[in-house]
């Protein structure tokens, strides 16, 4: 009985540890075209942990999946719909990402009226080891947005 309890308390400690860790790190990027801004968000996975892929396998296994919200867009943006996510690799019966490098692509139409606009969001996941899931957590993120410049090309004469 007393192994067990040393073991619970061990993992306990570790949990904790591990939440203090950060599981995920994020960088933005972002590409503003004439009338479209793609938003880019590349994402590290600390070592030895893996989260579950946001794909119907994973959805029907019961896991809780890695999910992106957009909470706050600048005026004269849409978001367009379906999220390109990075492709997933396949461990134990479920698809998950593991490692570095990682991108989600989130693509806009529109302009930002006034300038500087702002992006906020948030990346929600579980991030779990070989022995156990931790509490989902989430990250927050925020781009700002220039007013693109609708200048246009002249012809070139001649």
């Amino acid at each position: 009985m007393m192994k067990k309890g040393l073991l619970s308390l061990a993992l306990c400690f570790t949990a904790a540890l591990l939440m203090g860790q950060k599981v995920i790190t994020i960088k933005t990027f972002t590409k503003q075209r004439a009338d479209t801004t793609e938003l880019q968000l590349v994402f590290d996975i600390a070592p030895g942990m893996h989260v579950y892929a946001p794909t119907s396998l994973n959805q029907s296994q019961g896991y809780i999946v890695m999910k992106l919200e957009i909470d706050s867009i600048p005026e004269g943006l849409r978001l367009l719909p379906g999220h390109q996510w990075p492709e997933a690799g396949f461990a134990g019966g479920s698809e998950v990402y593991t490692g570095e490098g990682h991108m989600i692509i989130c693509r806009f139409t529109g302009n930002v009226k006034k300038a500087p606009g702002l992006i906020k969001g948030n990346l929600h996941f579980q991030a779990c080891n070989e022995e156990m899931c931790f509490p989902p957590q989430e990250k927050t993120f925020e781009v700002t947005l220039q007013k693109q410049s609708s200048k246009k090309k002249k012809k070139q004469q001649p």
